[in-house]
C-alpha cells in the first residue's frame, strides 16, 4: 500500500495548496451516500436496472440527502462517471476521460474522496455493489487470467468493457479494500454490501475500523441485487440499527424470505474474536485432529472444484463445543449479529446443494468463518488457502497458528 499512501499524501497537499477544479457544495447534509457500482462484468444489465431503481427511490429522500452513485459498467461507449440522483432525476456530476480498473485501491481511494470533498456530510453511508467472494486473497497487481476459477473479494473489473461471466478481470482483496477505507479523511456509519459472501467474520474483522455497521449476507445474492426504490428512503435514515434492521427486512421480503442477511455491529467484533479463540482453545482443531464439519451450513462449496472455505461460524461451533462452551460463546456473537433474517434456500450458481443440510434458527448465526484443513492443500483451486489466510487479522485474532495452521 506504498503507493496509496503517496496518493493519500498528494491529495492532501493539493486540497490544502490549489483550487479544485470542481464545485464542492459548501453546506453540509445530513447524510451522503455513496453507491460504489462495479459493473463491468457480467452484471452490467442489472446495473441499468438498480440505477433506475435508485432514481425512483430518490423522489422520497430530501434536499438534505446526497445520493451519489459512482457507475462503472461493460461499455466502450460509456466511461467511468459519477451521478447524482434526487427527485427522481439523474444529474451527471463528473465524467472520466478513460477507462480503468475500479478495483484499483488507489482510483476508489480518489473516488470515495472525490465525493466527501464535492458532498460533505454530517454522515456517511456506502453501498459496494457488484461481484465478491468472501475474504478469499489473491494478487491485488494483476488481473486473473482467462478462465481461471479464482476469485477473491471484491469488485471484479474485467478491464476490456466486456461482460464475460468467468472469473477473469481484476479484483481487491479485503486488507486492501480496508486499508482504502481507513485512509479515508471520513468514516461510514455503515456499508451494505450488495454483493455475495460478505457477511463473514473475517471481512468484518478487517473492516472494523472502516465503518459502524457491516449489512451483509453470508451466502451469494440474486444477480438484480436490492429493491432501491423501496429501499432508498432507510439508506438515508439515521436513526441508526432500526433503518439497518429495516433495510434488510425489506431486501429479504423481496426475494420471499429466501436471501440471508444480517447486521453486525463492527465495534463487537473484538470480543467475538477474543470470545473465539477461547473457545478454539477447547477444540485444539490442529491438522491430526481436524473438528466435524459433516453436515454444516455452507456458503460455498458444493463439488470439490469449489472447496467449502465459508461455513456457517455458529453451526460449526454448535456442532463441536460443548454445551457450556458454546452458550458463553454464543453471547458474543449475538452481541456482533444484532439482527438477522435466516433463508431455508436462496438463490445459488450451483453453489449450494441444499440437500447437504437443513437451515434452522438455531443454527444459522449470520456469519461464515473459514476453517482451515489439509484437505485444501491437495487441489491447485485451494492448496494457496492455508497459507493465504494468513494475511487476515481475523486469522492471528483467534489464534489459528496456535493449532500449527
Amino acid at each position: 500500500m506504498k503507493q496509496l499512501l503517496i496518493l493519500v499524501s498528494a491529495i492532501l497537499i493539493f486540497a490544502s495548496c490549489g483550487k479544485s477544479e470542481d464545485n464542492p457544495v459548501s453546506t453540509q447534509a445530513k447524510r451522503t451516500v455513496i453507491v460504489y457500482i462495479s459493473a463491468e462484468n457480467n452484471l452490467s444489465s442489472f446495473a441499468d436496472m438498480d440505477t433506475t431503481e435508485m432514481i425512483a427511490g430518490s423522489k422520497a429522500i430530501g434536499n438534505d440527502c446526497n445520493y451519489i452513485a459512482f457507475l462503472d459498467k461493460a461499455s466502450s461507449k460509456e466511461k467511468p462517471s459519477i451521478w447524482k440522483y434526487s427527485g427522481g432525476k439523474k444529474e451527471l456530476v463528473k465524467q472520466y476521460d478513460a477507462d480503468f480498473y475500479n478495483s484499483d485501491p488507489e482510483k476508489m481511494y480518489e473516488i470515495l474522496e472525490w465525493v466527501k470533498q464535492n458532498y460533505p456530510a454530517k454522515s456517511y453511508g456506502l453501498v459496494l455493489w457488484g461481484h465478491a467472494s468472501g475474504w478469499e486473497i489473491e494478487s491485488d497487481t494483476v488481473a486473473v487470467a482467462e478462465n481461471s476459477p479464482l476469485r477473491r473479494a471484491y469488485g471484479r473489473d474485467t478491464g476490456d468493457n466486456s461482460n464475460r461471466s468467468d472469473s477473469f478481470g481484476k479484483w481487491i482483496n479485503i486488507p486492501t479494500l480496508a486499508s482504502v477505507l481507513n485512509h479515508l479523511s471520513f468514516k461510514f456509519d455503515y456499508i451494505f454490501c450488495d454483493c455475495c459472501n460478505m457477511g463473514n467474520a473475517e471481512t468484518a474483522y478487517e473492516l472494523r475500523k472502516s465503518t459502524d455497521y457491516l449489512i451483509a449476507s453470508p451466502a451469494e445474492i440474486p444477480g438484480q441485487g436490492a429493491p432501491y426504490d423501496k429501499m432508498t428512503p432507510y439508506l438515508f435514515d439515521t436513526s441508526g440499527t432500526t433503518a439497518y434492521q429495516k433495510i434488510i427486512d425489506i431486501y429479504a421480503d423481496e426475494y420471499n424470505s429466501k436471501e440471508p442477511l444480517s447486521v453486525i455491529k463492527m465495534s463487537e467484533m473484538e470480543n467475538l474474536a477474543n470470545a473465539t479463540r477461547v473457545i478454539l482453545q477447547t477444540l485444539a482443531p490442529t491438522a491430526e485432529a481436524e473438528l466435524n464439519l459433516s453436515g454444516l451450513m455452507y456458503y460455498d462449496g458444493v463439488t470439490m472444484n469449489r472447496l467449502r472455505v465459508l461455513y456457517d461460524m455458529n453451526d460449526f461451533l454448535l456442532q463441536n463445543a460443548s454445551d457450556n462452551e458454546y452458550t458463553q460463546w454464543k453471547q458474543s456473537l449475538d452481541r456482533a449479529v444484532i439482527y438477522k433474517r435466516i433463508a431455508s434456500t436462496w438463490m445459488t450458481n450451483g453453489h449450494i446443494n441444499f440437500n447437504d443440510f437443513t437451515a434452522t434458527e438455531e443454527r444459522y448465526g449470520g456469519m461464515s468463518m473459514y476453517i482451515p484443513r489439509t484437505f485444501y492443500n491437495e487441489y491447485s483451486y485451494s492448496k494457496h488457502y492455508n497459507s493465504n489466510y494468513h494475511q487476515m487479522q481475523w486469522y492471528h485474532a483467534v489464534s489459528w497458528n496456535s493449532y500449527g495452521w
